[in-house]
C-alpha cells in the first residue's frame, strides 16, 4: 500500500515538474511577437481613400465588428490622473508584478470560495490586454485564461510598463462602441483625450471595469460613486492630495452622446458590407477608389440642392460619380439631412428605387441592335397592347416620331411601342447583363411598363450600366476597392470586371441620340441642366407619383447619377427628373471635371451617314418636305 501511494506521489510530482518545465519553456523559451502590436493597423481595419487620406478606422474583432476606432494616443497625451485612477481600479500592483499578480489571484480565490461563486477575477492589465488582442469575443474559459497568462508573462519580459499601459488605453472598451481612450473622449465629451480635464479623464478611467454596468447614459451616478471610492483609495495611498480629489470630485460632469464624425459614411459602409469575412477578421488597410476631395465638394452640392428644392417637397438627395473607364466610384453621397451629410441610415445610391424613364436607353439600344436606327419611326399613340394600362390622366400623343426624337424627348407611349416590338425578355436580358437589375421575376410580371421603370434598381448600378453608351457597348461593374493590405504587408489587388452588353455601333447610336441637344430641346425647352459647353449624354427619369427622380450624365471620362425625392415614397410637388435630379448631376459632373472639357466617343467603324426624310425615316425623295442626315449601322440604311 505504501509503495502504491509512493508511486502515485512520485507520478503527481513528475506531472507537476513537467508542467512547471513546460510553463517555463513556454514563457521564457518563446518570444512574444511585439511587432504585431502596431499602433495603426493591428486589431483594426483602416479604410483610406485613393490618395491615402484616412476615411475610417474600425474594430474587427468579436461582436463589436466594424465599431469605430480613433487615432492611437501616446501615453504622454493622457492626463496622469487617468493612469492613477485606472491602476487603482484595475491593477493596483501593476508596477510590482511581472504580468501575473499572485496576491490578487489568492485574494480572488478566497473571495469566490467565501461567496460561493466566481464573480471575482484576478486579471492584470497585461492579461486584459492579451485578451483584447487574442481572445476578444471568445468565451472566458479556463484554457483561454491560461493562454492569456502565458502571453502576458512573455510580453512583460520584452516591453516596458509604459508600452503596456499605452496599448491598453488605446484598445480598452469604454462602452457605446468606443474603443480606446480617444474614442471614449470623443463619444462622451466631444473632445480629444488630450483636452480632457482631470475630472473627465478619471471619470472615463472607471468605464473599462464594466462598460455596461458603468454605462454613463444609464448609470451616471454609479460611475461617480465608483470614481469617488477610487479617489479615497488614491488619497489613502498618497497618490492624490485631498485638495486634488475634492477639486476633481466637485467638477460637474455631463457626458452626452456625440456621434463620431466619419468621412464619406455611406461609401465606407458600402465598402465594409462588400468585403469578405476573412478580410474583415484579419484587419489591415483597405485602399478605396474614393476621391475624398471630390467627395467633400459633392456633399456640399447635395446639401445646397436639397435646401433649394425643400419648398417643393424634396427631402433627400443622393449622387454617385464613377470613372467611366474603370468603373471606380469616385464619390458617393447616399443622403443628406440638415447641415450634415450622411447622418441617415439610408444610402439611396445602394437602395432599390424606381428609375422611371431612365431604362429607356436599353430599350432603344436593343431595337437598334435588331436592325432599327435613330431614323426609325415609332407611333406615339395609345394603340398599344392590353398589357399596358393607363392610370390617371392619359399622356399626350404625338403621332409618328423618329427614335431620335422619342428617346431624347422621353416619349412614354413611343417607348412602350418599341419595347413591344423587341420583346420584354430581350430587354430584361440586357439589363441583367449590364448589372442594372437582377429582374428575378418572369417577363409577364413586368410587362410593357418595364420601359417606364417598372422595376427597382440601385443608383450605383444604373450609373455603371450607362457606361455601355460611352464604352463601346461594354459595362465596367462599379468598384469601391483598389487594394487590401493585410497586417503582414501582403497586398491584394482588385481588377475591373467588364461585360459586353451591346455592339459598339448600337451603343454609339443610342449615345448620339441622348447627347443631341436639338432633339432634347423640343420637349424640355432651352437653358437645360444638360446644356454644357460640350455635348454630354443625358437621360432623366421620374417615377409615378413624383417620389423618385433620377438623372444620369455620361461622358468618356465620368458617369454621374443623381436622385432626388423622398425616402417615404410620398409625392413631391410635381418635381420632374430634369428639374429635380438633373441640376445635381450636372453640378457633380462639373466638379469631377475640374474645369476640363469632357468628351464623347468617336464614331466607331461600321456606322455610316445617309440623307433621309425626317417624316418617314426612309430615303429622301423629291417630295420629302424635311430632309436630314442621320446615322445608321452599315447595311441598315432603308433602300425603299
Amino acid at each position: 500500500m505504501k509503495t502504491a501511494f509512493r508511486r502515485i506521489g512520485v507520478g503527481i510530482l513528475g506531472i507537476l515538474i513537467a508542467m512547471s518545465i513546460g510553463l517555463i519553456v513556454s514563457v521564457y523559451g518563446v518570444e512574444y511577437p511585439v511587432e504585431t502590436l502596431t499602433n495603426e493597423n493591428y486589431g483594426s481595419l483602416v479604410i483610406i481613400d485613393r490618395n491615402g487620406i484616412p476615411l475610417r478606422r474600425v474594430n474587427v474583432h468579436g461582436n463589436e465588428q466594424f465599431s469605430p476606432r480613433h487615432r492611437f494616443v501616446k501615453l504622454n497625451e493622457i492626463d496622469s490622473q487617468v493612469i492613477s485612477t485606472l491602476l487603482a481600479s484595475e491593477d493596483k500592483n501593476f508596477f510590482q508584478h511581472s504580468g501575473v499578480d499572485v496576491t490578487a489571484i489568492l485574494r480572488a480565490l478566497y473571495l469566490n470560495i467565501r461567496e460561493g461563486g466566481a464573480q471575482y477575477g484576478a486579471s492584470t492589465i497585461t492579461m486584459q490586454l492579451m485578451r483584447m488582442v487574442h481572445s476578444r469575443g471568445e468565451s472566458r474559459t479556463f484554457w483561454n485564461k491560461i493562454k492569456e497568462t502565458i502571453l502576458a508573462l512573455r510580453l512583460e519580459r520584452q516591453v516596458s510598463k509604459s508600452f503596456i499601459l499605452e496599448q491598453y488605453l488605446n484598445r480598452a472598451y469604454f462602452g457605446n462602441q468606443a474603443f480606446g481612450i480617444e474614442a471614449a473622449a470623443r463619444r462622451y465629451f466631444g473632445k480629444s483625450a488630450s483636452a480632457l480635464s482631470t475630472a473627465e479623464a478619471t471619470y472615463l478611467a472607471v468605464l473599462p471595469r464594466g462598460p455596461s454596468y458603468y454605462n454613463p447614459f444609464r448609470h451616471h451616478q454609479r460611475v461617480l460613486a465608483r470614481r469617488a471610492h477610487i479617489f479615497q483609495l488614491l488619497t489613502a495611498q498618497g497618490r492624490l492630495s485631498t485638495a486634488e480629489a475634492k477639486r476633481a470630485g466637485s467638477e460637474r460632469i455631463s457626458p452626452s452622446f456625440h456621434p463620431f464624425a466619419y468621412k464619406a459614411p455611406h461609401f465606407v459602409d458600402w465598402v465594409l458590407n462588400s468585403i469578405d469575412e476573412p478580410t474583415a477578421r484579419s484587419g489591415g488597410v483597405i485602399t478605396t477608389t474614393l476621391d475624398s476631395y471630390l467627395q467633400k465638394e459633392v456633399e456640399h452640392s447635395v446639401r445646397e440642392h436639397v435646401a433649394r428644392l425643400r419648398p417643393r417637397g424634396v427631402e433627400q438627395a443622393g449622387v454617385v460619380v464613377l470613372d467611366t473607364r474603370t468603373g471606380k466610384v469616385l464619390a458617393m453621397v447616399g443622403a443628406t439631412s440638415g447641415q450634415k451629410t450622411g447622418n441617415s441610415a439610408v444610402n439611396i445610391t445602394t437602395r432599390r428605387r424606381h428609375p422611371g424613364s431612365a431604362l429607356k436607353p436599353f430599350v432603344y439600344a436593343t431595337a437598334i441592335e435588331l436592325g432599327d436606327s435613330p431614323a426609325s419611326i415609332v407611333m406615339d399613340r395609345m394603340d398599344v397592347s392590353s398589357e399596358y394600362r393607363v392610370t390617371g390622366r392619359p399622356p399626350k400623343e404625338r403621332g409618328a416620331v423618329s427614335y431620335r426624337e422619342a428617346l431624347a424627348g422621353s416619349y412614354n407611349i413611343a417607348a412602350i411601342h418599341v419595347l413591344e416590338k423587341v420583346g420584354v425578355t430581350r430587354v430584361m436580358e440586357k439589363l441583367r447583363a449590364a448589372g442594372v437589375s437582377a429582374l428575378p421575376q418572369h417577363s409577364a410580371d413586368y410587362g410593357l411598363r418595364l420601359a417606364l421603370g417598372d422595376t427597382k434598381v440601385r443608383l450605383v448600378d444604373l450609373a455603371a450600366g450607362y457606361g455601355f453608351l460611352v464604352r463601346e457597348g461594354k459595362v465596367a461593374l462599379p468598384r469601391n476597392i483598389e487594394t487590401v493590405t493585410d497586417p503582414d504587408g501582403n497586398v491584394h489587388s482588385f481588377s475591373m470586371q467588364e461585360r459586353t452588353v451591346f455592339s459598339p455601333q448600337a451603343a454609339w447610336l443610342t449615345m448620339d441620340m441622348l447627347s443631341d441637344p436639338d432633339a432634347r430641346r423640343k420637349v424640355f425647352g432651352d437653358e437645360l441642366p444638360a446644356d454644357l459647353p460640350y455635348r454630354v449624354t443625358v437621360k432623366t427619369g421620374t417615377a409615378r407619383g413624383f417620389s423618385d427622380t433620377v438623372a444620369v450624365f455620361a461622358t468618356r471620362e465620368f458617369v454621374v447619377a443623381a436622385w432626388t425625392g423622398r425616402f417615404d415614397g410620398k409625392p413631391t410637388k410635381g418635381v420632374l427628373g430634369m428639374s429635380g435630379a438633373a441640376p445635381l448631376a450636372r453640378d457633380a459632373l462639373l466638379l469631377a471635371s475640374d474645369g476640363k472639357m469632357l468628351t464623347l466617343p468617336k464614331m466607331p467603324p461600321g456606322v455610316e451617314r445617309a440623307t433621309i426624310c425626317a417624316t418617314t425615316g426612309k430615303p429622301a425623295s423629291v417630295d420629302c418636305p424635311r430632309r436630314k442626315l442621320e446615322y445608321f449601322v452599315e447595311g441598315t440604311v432603308p433602300a425603299e
